[in-house]
């Protein structure tokens, strides 16, 4: 459960600071599902390629489980999550910087 708890709250605070500053990362849904659907197909392959490889692996403790393919759920939710915030937090620092 850490490292789902981990993800959500990296996804609040992001939410929170894109909400709180006014940041819009993407000019339209459609990229937004794009861009988000790119960098999830390009993770699910690389993690996948890795995890098959043996250059690492997600031991039980700290998970809650449920894997799909290779991977447990969080990895995913990882792919997801973090470019996002990744994302934010450079949208806001450029717009403070300026």
């Amino acid at each position: 459960m850490e490292y789902l708890a981990i993800l959500l709250i990296l996804l609040v605070s992001a939410i929170f600071i894109e909400k709180k500053n006014h940041i819009h990362l993407y000019e339209s849904r459609k990229e937004r599902i794009i861009v988000v659907l790119v960098f999830f197909i390009i993770g699910v392959l690389w993690d996948h390629f890795a995890i098959f490889r043996g250059h690492w692996h997600f031991p039980g403790p700290g998970m809650i489980g449920i894997k799909i393919g290779l991977m447990p759920i969080e990895e995913y939710l990882f792919i997801l999550i973090v470019p996002f915030w990744i994302i934010t937090v450079y949208k806001v620092l450029t717009k403070k910087i300026k």
